[in-house]
């Protein structure tokens, strides 16, 4: 690069572009926008067909007020609006848009025929706009309302172009856009269709509670959990999961606040507050919050995609969500998770077992832990302070590298907590977590068995599974990553497929869930293919792994030291949590305060 280069103002067409580049990301953009723009103008009946995932054509079509012959090719002129004109308008918006960018952002990177006529009027308008040039504008008859066609998205730039997925990606991104803009608004129909195959189709509803189970599946039909609350200038509404019901990622927590969806941390994290000490770690619920406020309470001019807002009060906001949460949630019972409540309790209530709760919570693994094994013991830890000295280090790690030895040759002492195998060596005592373990061994075989012909078994009765329009395309997309996993999966009508058959190894698993769990963990746009068979196999592992608080035989335990002794990586479940813990003589001595 030239560093004499003289400063100059970029050309138009390179800055129209570049800014098109922050709003216009992939095609379930440019049908966010339109979409918003749709809602903005009254419209209750919308149609929206994609053409090759809507990487080749995108066209909305609806029934709202239409926009007048004199306004059309203003409306692709950058920042031309009618939702605002002065400043001190930004702190009364409550459309969808506002920022005038939509329109010239699309047609700067894309081919776009806009048709549109007023209610009322004899004629429409017809205008054509490509790389931001305005090829036709023209008196024309149309039905009331806009019909906008996309085409040749991305050509001018080939750049962001080259980094759009496959069909089905794309198509499932888009339809996950069309039902988050379309939750709140019951009284709005929409179908959306690629060619002549009806992808969704959503009648209006009156209650938001069957809108929810409608567009976010059928599955939360007896999960949900109706929040209210009210504060000074604030409104609370919306629906949450029961504590029995969760989900593996963040992907079904909708926020909205004054009917726009928005991605807030501020609001994710009262939801999971509220759910604390509810659900099992990494696990989260589903929700459709809506967060009603006055327009000069918060800046919506934060984002060009207008996803994200800033609250003038945010401690009052977070306040109102757990209170609200707090209070629908108090008369469900949970189940994940209940017990290490009191038991928590417990230990802060003694001051001395707090002590050692702390200790075994802080104890880091000796050297042997890096060859994979438990080790032997070696000399007791040098300088073991005592466990009143507050919370630093309480143990040092061992220097000396150990020989590893078998599981199988542990002498068993029994099972703690339904969940922890407890085993004893010389000098050691080894706390093993059968779930983890268990979960390391199934991972390792179905890694072992990838295209080997893993042995499925079939179901008496096959699972029907109904499903969100991104999901199915999801799934539908990792058929053959699944066949290839043992699941054998088809479609079976419109968002419903079927599941004929799941790996022998999984025994008796909940297939629903299994189904679930791949789905949140392959949702991820642009993961490679290695990657997503990676996470399918580590979600299949820790369904088909044995659960904690199940008893084991002694035969049971037998059989899995003897699989983990075959196996690599024993040391860590394949989310990385250990496999095992050693706890030397030397530090229960100190315990015991015997030395």
């Amino acid at each position: 690069m030239d560093v004499n280069r003289k400063i100059t103002v970029l050309p138009e067409e390179v800055a129209s572009k570049i800014a098109a580049g922050e709003v216009i990301e992939r095609p379930s953009s440019i049908v966010k926008e339109l979409l918003e723009n749709a809602v903005d103008a009254g419209a209750t009946d919308i149609a929206v067909d994609l053409r090759g995932g809507g990487k080749e054509m995108i066209r909305i079509a609806d029934n709202g007020t239409g926009i007048g012959p004199q306004d059309v090719p203003v409306a692709f002129e950058r920042h031309a609006t009618s939702k605002i004109l002065t400043v001190e308008d930004l702190c009364g918006v409550r459309s969808l848009g506002f920022r005038g960018e939509a329109l010239p952002s699309i047609a700067a990177v894309c081919r776009v025929e806009m048709a549109t006529r007023r209610r009322g009027d004899v004629e429409g308008t017809r205008i054509v706009v490509e790389n931001g040039a305005v090829q036709a504008c023209e008196a024309v008859g149309c039905p009331e309302g806009t019909t906008i066609t996309v085409s040749r998205i991305f050509d001018s730039l080939p750049v962001r172009r080259k980094f759009l997925r496959q069909d089905a990606t794309e198509q499932g991104h888009c339809l996950d856009v069309i039902v988050r803009v379309l939750l709140p608004h019951g009284g709005v129909r929409a179908k959306v269709t690629a060619g002549a195959r009806m992808l969704l189709e959503i009648p209006r509803t009156e209650a938001l509670r069957d809108r929810i189970v409608l567009l976010l599946g059928s599955d939360l039909r007896n999960h949900l959990v109706p929040v209210e609350a009210d504060a000074p200038g604030m409104r609370l509404d919306g629906f949450v999961s029961r504590p029995d019901f969760t989900r593996s990622s963040t992907r079904s927590m909708f926020f909205y606040v004054n009917g726009r969806y928005v991605r807030d941390a501020l609001l994710s994290q009262a939801v999971m507050n509220a759910y604390r000490s509810l659900l099992e770690a990494r696990k989260y619920p589903a929700c459709a919050v809506f967060v009603e406020m006055p327009p000069d309470a918060l800046d919506v001019n934060v984002h060009p995609a207008k996803l994200e807002v800033r609250f003038r009060r945010p401690q009052d906001v977070r306040e109102l969500i757990h209170r609200g949460l707090a209070a629908a949630l108090s008369g469900v019972r949970p189940t994940a998770g209940a017990p290490a409540a009191p038991g928590a309790a417990r230990w802060q209530a003694a001051p001395a077992r707090a002590g050692v709760a702390e200790a075994l919570r802080r104890y880091s693994l000796s050297s042997g832990i890096a060859a994979g094994r438990p080790s032997p013991p070696g000399p007791p830890p040098g300088d073991v302070p005592d466990f009143g000295t507050g919370p630093g280090d309480l143990f040092e790690r061992g220097t000396a590298p150990q020989q590893p030895f078998l599981f199988s040759s542990l002498d068993y002492l029994g099972q703690f907590d339904g969940t922890y195998l407890v085993f004893a060596a010389p000098g050691v005592m080894i706390l093993l977590d059968q779930h983890a373990a268990h979960e390391r061994i199934l991972y390792e075989r179905l890694r072992e068995a990838k295209g080997a012909g893993l042995e499925a078994q079939s179901l008496l009765i096959p699972e029907v599974l109904e499903m969100s329009p991104g999901d199915f395309q999801r799934l539908t997309a990792a058929r053959d990553l699944l066949l290839e996993a043992g699941v054998e999966v088809e479609p079976f009508g419109a968002n419903t497929a079927v599941v004929k058959s799941v790996p022998a190894l999984l025994g008796d698993t909940d297939v629903r869930a299994l189904v679930r769990e791949i789905l949140d963990g392959i949702a991820d746009s642009g993961l490679p293919q290695d990657e997503k068979r990676n996470r399918i196999f580590v979600r299949m592992a820790c369904r088909g792994a044995i659960r904690a608080r199940r008893p084991l035989g002694p035969d049971e335990v037998k059989h899995l030291c003897r699989d983990l002794d075959g196996i690599p990586f024993a040391s860590n479940c394949p989310h990385g949590r250990p496999v095992f813990v050693e706890l030397p003589a030397a530090v229960i001595e100190r315990m015991f305060k015997r030395t």
